[in-house]
């Protein structure tokens, strides 16, 4: 059996939605595989389950939403609230190569995704926080986000990243989606 195939299959038996989403992007990620072999494999399927949603975690696992805690800010709190579309995994390089998580480059704003408790090394945590003086230094400005900005708070973290944006030059506004609390979370020119 071909990993393609063993990825899907045990991504479509996944017990909830999260399972499904770190199965797919551990696969990519651990360049085991790609995002596009796995969406030919699944489209030369004739049946499995959850094709729909399984596509669509490829298709952004394959724009660079490469962790649950990735996907779940790109899903929860990017697009339900219309910020600006980022780049994601943008490579950049201060001292030696780096990847943004999520990159607003016209605003200088970037998003790292800590999905970490702990970092694995203090190595790693000392490397994080060298990026962020870094980007302070270039006049830019990294945003940590971490598991409860994401899941358990999304909608308040989308118009504060919205109003962060704001002030660096965005003229969107931040949507209410079908989750925001009756309209009352409003930070900078958030509207409904």
């Amino acid at each position: 059996m071909r990993i393609e195939q063993a990825v899907l299959d045990v991504a479509a038996g996944s017990r909830d939605e999260l399972e499904t989403i770190s199965v797919l992007a551990d696969a990519v990620q651990a360049r085991r595989t790609t995002a596009a072999r796995l969406i030919e494999t699944l489209d030369g399927r004739s049946r499995i389950a959850q094709r729909e949603f399984l596509r669509g975690v490829l298709e952004d696992v394959g724009q660079g939403a490469c962790s649950v805690l990735e996907h779940g800010y790109l899903t929860r709190v990017e697009r339900p609230h219309g910020l600006p579309v980022a780049q994601r995994q943008l490579r950049a390089s201060s001292r030696g190569p780096i990847f943004r998580d999520v990159a607003y480059s016209r605003f200088d704003t970037y998003v790292e995704l800590d999905g970490r408790l702990f970092h694995d090394t203090a190595r790693a945590h000392d490397a994080d926080l060298e990026r962020d003086l870094d980007a302070a230094v270039s006049g830019g400005i990294d945003l940590r986000v971490g598991w409860g900005q994401v899941f358990g708070r999304a909608c308040s973290t989308a118009h504060k990243i919205g109003s962060v944006l704001n002030r660096r030059g965005w003229r969107g506004s931040t949507l209410l989606c079908s989750q925001c609390d009756d309209g009352t979370v409003r930070y900078g020119a958030a509207t409904g």
